[in-house]
């Protein structure tokens, strides 16, 4: 996903942090009153100006994510359209018209969320480590609004990896189900910094419109996990299938199927695993 996505996601983060935590909301903490920076919080996430700022910001997201891998997505349209199999737009344009209003529903929702991410730090046992300091003398006002300015811009990164990475999936998933797509093949990054469930997942078939893998107590596609770099690899037409056998998610157990190419392909037309009778690994 292009950098330039990350980099904006965190300084939205940034700016609703600072807006939070301005001189007054440093004050009210130190001062023990967290709870009219918990009201400050929810006041903010519900004003009209807030409403504004993510309506603007989602756009503007939303048209820089569109416009990753634009070339290879017009010749998927093409592909797709020149194949019947399900109704489409006349024109690209008008389909990423469509991809583009959904995708900015999806962004104004995790924009409005940023402020939730604030709640935590308020209650952060980090946070109250640093407000005794400050109550007993050996720490003062200012040197606490720099180490809480340093704990958000590093929370700022955690949060800006995972979700620009959700939003590479989100309009994964949106472009490609769009176009026909009931499947995915999750790719992991497979280094020593690849968690061992994700590494367990590589090249695994997912299916879109099923429940989401359950891994390490969440769920989610292939990116959409915290500091996640797995990628869903969307199988766009049958002929994409080449292997004698494939691992298939079952998200009734969070196991795995093996089934034959014929097998996922019946699957696939049946739009999940349901009604198919195959064996677990």
């Amino acid at each position: 996903m292009n950098k330039t996505i990350e980099r904006k996601i965190k300084k939205i983060y940034e700016k609703v942090f600072r807006e939070v935590f301005n001189q007054n909301g440093i004050k009210d903490l130190v001062e023990g009153n967290s709870d009219k920076v918990m009201e400050k919080i929810v006041s903010f996430s519900g004003s009209e100006q807030y409403d504004n700022f993510c309506k603007r910001f989602s756009e503007e997201l939303s048209k820089e994510g569109l416009n990753y891998q634009r070339g290879l997505w017009r010749k998927y349209f093409q592909a797709a359209r020149a194949a019947h199999h399900i109704a489409l737009p006349n024109s690209f344009k008008e389909f990423e018209t469509q991809q583009l209003k959904l995708l900015v529903q999806e962004n104004f929702k995790m924009i409005k969320s940023i402020p939730e991410y604030l709640t935590e730090i308020v209650n952060h046992k980090y946070t109250e480590d640093l407000i005794d300091e400050v109550v007993k003398g050996s720490r003062s006002r200012g040197s606490f609004k720099r180490e809480l300015a340093k704990h958000g811009v590093k929370r700022a990164g955690v949060i800006a990896r995972t979700e620009a990475a959700k939003l590479q999936t989100t309009i994964l998933e949106n472009r490609s189900t769009s176009l026909g797509s009931v499947v995915y093949e999750w790719m992991s990054s497979n280094d020593r910094r690849t968690r061992p469930s994700h590494r367990q997942m590589n090249t695994v078939i997912v299916f879109w419109k099923q429940p989401k893998p359950h891994l390490d107590n969440m769920y989610g596609h292939a990116g959409e996990f915290p500091n996640c770099r797995c990628t869903p690899q969307p199988i766009l037409d049958e002929d994409d299938l080449t292997k004698p056998r494939y691992k298939v998610y079952n998200y009734k157990n969070d196991s795995f199927l093996i089934m034959t190419r014929k097998e996922l392909i019946e699957a696939i037309r049946d739009g999940g695993i349901d009604n198919i009778n195959i064996k677990r690994k």
